[in-house]
């Protein structure tokens, strides 16, 4: 037999007399103590539960309190999916009926392109002094300082990355054959916004500037010293001017002849040289007598074009915001005959957020009734039996002050023996064609079913709400009970040692014992 360190002076197994001992007190009263903890803590689990399908309720009840479900509108277009020619989004201003759209021509942004021949690299260089170019497309603007010795590709990639670009990319194009094209598209769509690019380049101050000479004028001949007659035609009778005989008709003096003075050589070679460079970089300039970039056909902005019920309509975007009150169209491609839209109220809307009502509340009886079934963690809870009751009395409740409708079952909703939720969609498009304007009292509203479900509801969720604080006594009972289960651990433990030490002390009389009888029986054993 093995014995411990406890009863080794005795040869008794102490040790485990004392494992025994204190197991028969402890045992039993731990295992309580952890067991009424448990069920707390599952009884917690299960309320979290029950607060959570609550709050996914109330979420659909708000939903469906919305004023603005009932008063939602809903563009039906005439029009196959992958085949769309125009998009609508519609707000409760819209009014119901039906539309004819045509769409003429869509919005479009500009591109402009070198002439052939002015590049074949894409390092040409574009300018040799410092110079400055200007993008314009409308009312959008930036512009951009060239340095001296900038190529095409570095220009084309400064256009593309510069912090103040409108939407303007540059690109280079080679044909094959040689030639390369420098090309710039605008995303500023509109009639008028078509790009323009300007060279602003000047003659820096080291280029000397030739003063040009005042011209040499020589003068008409000095012997002409009558007026000559406006009206003095050949064959006149009268001579106004001189008011007697008509005179020949003189020739008109000759024009005067501008005489320009012959520049110094050297200042010439400068200003030529500064021209040039101002030159090179109209290659990539729309405007002016020595542009070197063109819009080809058919690439200018455009407005967009629809025509609604006949009207014409213009507009800078393809999207039109104020054609129709309570409608934005957006043209997506063109027609070549009228597509019809229907607005009317958005009644899917309304079916897809009861459903989903519907949906959200079948779950929240399902759980309290899992939740509080016989030998459930909750059963006999008071807090979940009455609110299974309370949503049953509010749903069974008539709502509203309509004449049409009383309750929610007249849409088409119905409860079964189980107390669940059915919806029949059939019933409810009858529903909605017989009183659609009826049905918004019924439901959303002062006095509607879904308010007097989010007042209900208010009573349980919250910080203050029942759920929470049944929550919080649970938390309570599981801090009290383990602070008990603590302090009994601690009495247990004071227990152990006091029977190791009695335990101890009788060991140790014990082994002196054996030691005198052994002593006793050496000596008898002698005699």
């Amino acid at each position: 037999m093995s014995v411990g360190s406890l009863g080794a002076g005795s040869g008794i197994d102490l040790e485990s007399l004392v494992k025994q001992m204190v197991s028969a007190q402890k045992d039993a009263k731990v295992s309580l103590y952890q067991g009424k903890i448990d069920g707390y803590e599952a009884e917690l689990s299960a309320l979290g539960q029950v607060g959570s399908a609550i709050d996914v309720f109330k979420t659909s009840v708000k939903a469906l309190n919305d004023d603005d479900l009932f008063t939602g509108r809903d563009a039906n277009i005439a029009q196959k999916e992958g085949e769309e020619v125009v998009s609508i989004t519609t707000d409760n201003t819209a009014s119901n009926g039906t539309f004819a759209i045509d769409v003429n021509q869509l919005a479009k942004g500009s591109r402009v392109m070198s002439a052939p021949g002015l590049f074949s690299s894409p390092e040409d260089v574009v300018t040799e002094k410092e110079a400055t170019l200007i993008f314009k497309a409308g009312d959008n603007e930036f512009s951009l300082d060239v340095k001296a010795g900038t190529t095409l590709a570095e220009l084309r990639s400064q256009i593309n990355t510069s912090e103040d670009n409108f939407g303007v990319s540059a690109n280079l194009v080679d044909d094959g054959n040689g030639h390369l094209f420098f090309t710039a598209t605008s995303s500023i769509q509109g009639a008028g916004n078509t790009l323009k690019i300007i060279n602003t380049s000047y003659v820096p101050d080291d280029v000397p500037v030739v003063a040009k000479e005042e011209p040499v004028v020589e003068e008409p001949p000095k012997d002409i010293t009558e007026e000559i007659d406006a009206l003095d035609l050949k064959g006149d009778d009268v001579d106004f001017a001189n008011d007697g005989e008509i005179p020949v008709d003189e020739k008109p003096p000759t024009p005067p002849v501008e005489k320009k003075a012959e520049p110094d050589s050297a200042d010439a070679q400068d200003a030529a040289s500064a021209q040039t460079s101002a030159n090179r970089l109209n290659s990539l300039s729309t405007e002016g007598a020595f542009a070197g970039m063109y819009t080809p056909l058919g690439e200018q902005a455009k407005d967009a074009i629809i025509t609604v019920d006949g009207i014409q309509i213009r507009n800078q975007t393809n999207t039109f915001d104020d054609a129709v009150a309570g409608l934005s169209i957006e043209a997506l491609a063109l027609t070549d005959k009228s597509t019809k839209v229907d607005i009317s109220f958005d009644q899917k809307t309304v079916q897809e957020t009861i459903e989903g009502f519907i949906a959200s509340y079948n779950d929240l009886v399902g759980l309290l009734q899992k939740s509080s079934g016989k030998d459930a963690v909750l059963s006999g809870n008071s807090m979940v039996r009455n609110l299974q009751s309370s949503l049953s009395t509010e749903i069974m409740t008539s709502h509203g002050a309509t004449r049409t409708f009383t309750s929610i079952f007249d849409l088409g909703v119905k409860m079964d023996n189980n107390g669940f939720l059915d919806f029949n969609s059939n019933k409810f498009e009858a529903a909605m064609k017989k009183g659609y304007s009826e049905i918004a009292p019924l439901i959303s509203g002062e006095k509607g079913l879904a308010q007097s479900l989010d007042d209900l509801l208010s009573s349980y969720t919250g910080s203050t709400g029942m759920t929470n604080s049944l929550k919080e006594s649970v938390r309570r009972s599981i801090d009290s009970t383990e602070g008990t289960l603590e302090a009994y651990e601690e009495r247990m433990v004071k227990y152990e040692d006091s029977l190791r030490s009695k335990f101890a002390s009788l060991d140790s009389r014990l082994a002196n014992m054996n030691a005198q009888g052994g002593y006793l029986n050496s000596v008898l054993s002698k005699m």
